[in-house]
């Protein structure tokens, strides 16, 4: 084998683990970005309360049968 044969496989594999860990950095921000952005949606997202009975309907349940018909 000669060594510009080893130098060149080297070479290029130096750039290619260059390059992969490159994009391992992109899609760590990039998951870093969507997670913040799932968490500010679920921060912003307050369902709305369920309204409670009003009073005048619990009285109404507490009356006897035979009057509340």
């Amino acid at each position: 084998m000669s060594t510009e044969f080893i130098w060149e496989t080297f070479d290029s594999l130096f750039k290619t683990v260059h390059r992969q860990g490159r994009r391992v950095e992109e899609l760590e921000a990039r998951v870093v970005e969507l997670e913040s952005r799932l968490q500010e949606r679920a921060a912003g997202f307050n369902p709305q309360p369920q309204p409670q009975p009003s009073k005048a309907f619990e009285q109404v349940g507490d009356l006897p049968k035979e009057r509340a018909a």
